[in-house]
């Protein structure tokens, strides 16, 4: 049976004041003219219609004309505050974007868009159509039904009858009858006092209607009766106000609305103009941009290769692109094929390997004099990625390379996340690049580089060369502009040489140990859950929350804390929460801590141990952190636990070879001497010049007690506290964290900055030139922009708030760390030939040395570590020495 076609009916009005308030006012075109709603709004249509398009749509909008409602009913939403001047001046745009996706758009006056959809739904019904009508309007709501689906792309929630009753406690045909009796705040309609949501549909339920409501009115009783009776004549306009009208005379056919795809290239020009670099679509080309196709050098001999690269332009700067296999394990990749793109002539591919005339792998010799060349001006997009192959085949990187990676990255951290070549090259060339699929194909047929024919691989690279090429220049300029040129030069394009040593070097992992450690927590992991099985009085599957919520709160009967969308919450809040009234909440945390260390950590690190090496190299992400810290990735070593007995388990598995040993460095406490150094707070001052226990001074001032009276537990409270200040917890967080009040975590706050008053002052002084200048900057000057500062939304101006008061700390202490890997990288050959660094994590630097150098390694990063930066209150380190990570730390 064939498939029924669909018809799609966005409510445009909807979609715009949804799109206008959910993206940040600051958005907008070298011109002046504000983007927000026209971007949200394409990018959620956009989104609406990336899998099977319909065969029939429409976009319809409400127009300024009044409407039949407002001849009825005057107040109708008259309470409605005109529409802001910056979303009107975006209409005319979006009709425009509408147009090029051609959708056809229906605007009808006298009539709400509500009714215009109402109608065609009702007439797709007609027509054996399906239905969806796009849109978050509870009015529209009443439309669902055979046939007729309400999709809110908000929330990302579709509608049927049944999940329309379960959000609104009635069916969707009494939606109009809810509305006349509990009113509706958006549309002024008063609805009866006294009568709120619940109370109405329950009414209609024991009734059926609202006829059946007042045909019963006999049966209630008190202040419901009497105000059901006053307002009697009012309720019948109430719901003649809120039931649309499916039967509107609109000239528009379903016919009329059937669709044909757009143009790509229309579209993407209209994007270009308007600055939606992101939302280019390559004009439906599967090459880069709209650029023509690209002709490539292809040397096919040693000797041709030599010539070619000879023969480019001296002084000129070259674009250099790498081809590597296993495509995904740079560590342990071997080069394929280089492309090199220079001003002026066409691009050059050399293919060391492939299927045709590829010239071998001893060629990549010829890479030699280019890539050392300190003449020469280079430019690539991940330079640590080219460090680590250039490592690998003995090759050294000299003289000046533009990293447009880390160019981005520093020109502005939030915009391109994590900054691949295809956003930088849509923000700010507008050129799209092909996807890797396209060469090497994805699934069963997914192929290896050196599978694929050497003219296909040589335009594949080229094109990446070229784009990379074409960015040099605007990358560099805006570098210049965002004043982050020397910052660029002196620390992060030297600190990718550092990542690329410490990712070659690995960290030894002992594997057999981690397989006796996964058994030990399976067989751990078994035990608590039969004990669970035990308390509950079956066996269920622990890892549904429905079953597990089930089991709490229906079976057992334990308190329930709080509900979502889908029923009972059982995260860990709840489970801790619970804890105190039964075992069984304690059990199921514990078996929730074991399922997260063996999947999370004793299987993913044993699966990442390289078979070559029988070490773990991980990534270090320099673009990734928006604050500036390092990441690290396959696997994620930041988040091996440590304060947990069995997170220094799993740390005691990090080994050294025979006779090496592992060095633990780390900061105590940087963030808030950062703090201490900025906010210049007196007393903050004090506590680190006369290295005072800072956590147990604050203790002692909330508790008011004498700190040498303080206990563990007050101490503990005066950290948190503390470190509330770098984050900037409100008291409800606070309050949560601590487990107490919220007025007693507001009185802690509020006793700490009246004590601390330096920092209050440095806050409030930031904040307000975070929201001047709508970006903050670290010890470094690196920027971060923030644009939830200019957004409409309390909420998101506070949480905006927030990252201005934490990125100059934490983006302060990430200078230091990378400042110190610099100096120590620097020194450490001279004082300990062998020695490696091997991790950065968190405020801890991990290094392997030899036994006879331990003494010289550890003085070299004390001294080093303590001083990386003047700052007026000095840093402290910690060093541990051991046989394993777990042991020196």
């Amino acid at each position: 049976m064939a498939k029924a076609e669909r018809l799609v009916l966005v409510d445009g009005s909807w979609l715009i004041y949804r799109a206008f308030f959910a993206i940040p006012a600051n958005l907008q075109t070298k011109t002046g003219l504000p983007t927000n709603a026209i971007f949200g709004f394409a990018t959620m249509f956009r989104k609406l219609f990336s899998g099977r398009m319909p065969e029939r749509g429409a976009v319809v909008f409400d127009t300024p004309a009044p409407t039949h409602r407002e001849l009825k009913y005057p107040q109708y939403k008259a309470q409605r505050p005109s529409m802001p001047g910056e979303l009107a001046q975006q209409l005319p745009v979006i009709d425009r974007l509408v147009t090029a996706n051609r959708f056809p758009l229906v605007r009808q006056p006298g009539y709400e868009a509500d009714d215009i959809i109402a109608t065609l739904a009702r007439r797709g019904v007609a027509a054996g159509l399906e239905v969806v009508i796009v849109a978050g309007d509870k009015d529209l709501a009443q439309m669902v039904g055979d046939g007729v689906r309400m999709q809110d792309t908000m929330r990302d929630v579709t509608y049927d009858a049944e999940l329309v009753r379960k959000k609104w406690g009635v069916p969707p045909a009494q939606i109009p009858d809810l509305l006349a009796l509990m009113g509706d705040t958006v549309d002024n309609i008063p609805g009866v006092p006294g009568i709120g949501q619940k109370g109405a549909a329950g009414l209609l339920e024991k009734y059926g209607s609202l006829d059946g409501v007042y045909e019963h009115l006999g049966e209630l009783k008190g202040k419901q009766k009497a105000a059901l009776e006053e307002h009697r004549e009012a309720v019948k306009l109430y719901r003649q106000l809120a039931t649309v009208d499916a039967d509107a005379a609109i000239g528009v056919t379903i016919d009329a609305l059937r669709l044909t795809p757009p143009d790509p290239k229309e579209l993407d020009a209209l994007y270009r103009e308007l600055e939606f670099f992101s939302l280019l679509t390559g004009g439906g080309d599967a090459k880069v941009g709209d650029a023509p196709d690209i002709e490539v050098e292809v040397p096919a001999s040693v000797d041709a290769a030599r010539a070619a690269i000879g023969a480019l332009p001296a002084g000129q700067a070259v674009a250099i692109v790498p081809l590597f296999e296993p495509p995904t394990r740079v560590h342990h990749a071997q080069l394929v094929g280089v492309a090199l793109a220079t001003d002026g002539r066409k691009p050059l591919y050399l293919a060391f390997r492939g299927v045709g005339a590829a010239l071998g792998e001893p060629a990549i010799e010829l890479l030699r004099g280019l890539l050392g060349d300190t003449s020469r001006p280079k430019v690539v997009h991940d330079l640590k990625q080219l460090g680590i192959l250039a490592g690998r085949h003995g090759l050294t990187l000299g003289g000046d390379f533009l990293d447009t990676m880390l160019a981005s990255f520093l020109v502005d951290p939030v915009k391109c996340i994590p900054h691949g070549l295809d956003q930088v090259a849509r923000e700010y060339v507008q050129r799209s690049i092909p996807a890797v699929t396209t060469l090497l194909k994805s699934g069963k047929s997914a192929r290896l580089p050196s599978a694929v024919e050497v003219g296909a691989a040589a335009t594949y690279a080229a094109q990446l060369a070229d784009v990379v090429l074409a960015l040099a220049p605007v990358l560099r300029g805006r570098l210049g502009e965002a004043g982050q040129t020397a910052h660029y030069e002196a620390v992060e394009r030297p600190l990718v040489g550092v990542l690329a040593r410490m990712e070659l070097a690995g960290i030894r992992v002992d594997r057999d140990d981690l397989t006796r450690m996964g058994e030990e927590f399976q067989r751990r992991k078994a035990e608590i859950e039969a004990r669970i099985y035990a308390l509950a009085g079956r066996e269920f599957n622990i890892g549904s929350t429905k079953q597990l919520a089930d089991v709490l709160f229906e079976e057992l009967k334990l308190p329930v804390i709080k509900k979502n969308k889908t029923g009972y919450s059982t995260d860990a809040e709840v489970l801790e929460r619970l804890a105190a009234k039964h075992e069984i909440a304690r059990e199921i945390l514990a078996q929730r801590e074991l399922a997260k260390l063996i999947n999370t950590y004793t299987d993913v690190l044993r699966d990442a141990i390289a078979p070559e090496t029988g070490r773990i190299h991980a990534t270090f992400q320099q673009t990734v952190g928006v604050s500036g810290r390092l990441i690290s990735t396959d696997p994620d070593l930041q988040r091996t636990p440590i304060r947990t007995p069995e997170g220094q388990r799993i740390r005691r598995a990090f080994v050294a070879p025979e006779g090496r040993r592992i060095i633990s460095a780390d900061w105590s406490q940087i963030e808030l001497r950062v703090l201490a150094h900025f906010s210049q707070d007196p007393r903050l001052v004090e506590a680190f010049r006369d290295k005072l226990d800072l956590h147990r001074r604050t203790a002692a001032l909330l508790f008011n007690v004498a700190p040498e009276a303080v206990t563990k537990e007050q101490r503990n409270v005066g950290k948190t506290v503390n470190f509330a200040t770098i984050y900037g917890q409100g008291a409800t967080a606070l309050g949560q964290i601590l487990g107490i009040a919220r007025k007693e975590a507001q009185s802690y706050i509020e006793q700490y900055f009246t004590y601390y008053a330096g920092v209050r002052a440095w806050l409030d002084r930031t904040i307000a030139e975070a929201h001047a200048s709508g970006y903050v900057t670290t010890l470094l000057g690196r920027r971060r922009f923030i644009s939830e500062l200019a957004s409409r939304s309390d909420t998101d101006r506070a949480a905006g708030e927030r990252i201005a008061a934490n990125t100059p700390i934490q983006g302060s202490a990430a200078d230091l760390c990378k400042l110190a890997m610099l100096q120590i990288d620097r020194e450490l050959p001279a004082v300990a030939p062998s020695a490696r660094m091997l991790l950065q994590v968190h405020d801890e630097l991990v290094f392997e040395v030899a036994e006879a150098e331990v003494d010289a390694v550890t003085d070299l990063a004390r001294r080093v570590m303590e001083r990386p930066y003047p700052l007026d209150v000095p840093l402290e380190v910690g060093i541990g020495v051991g046989q394993s990570w777990g042991e020196a730390h």
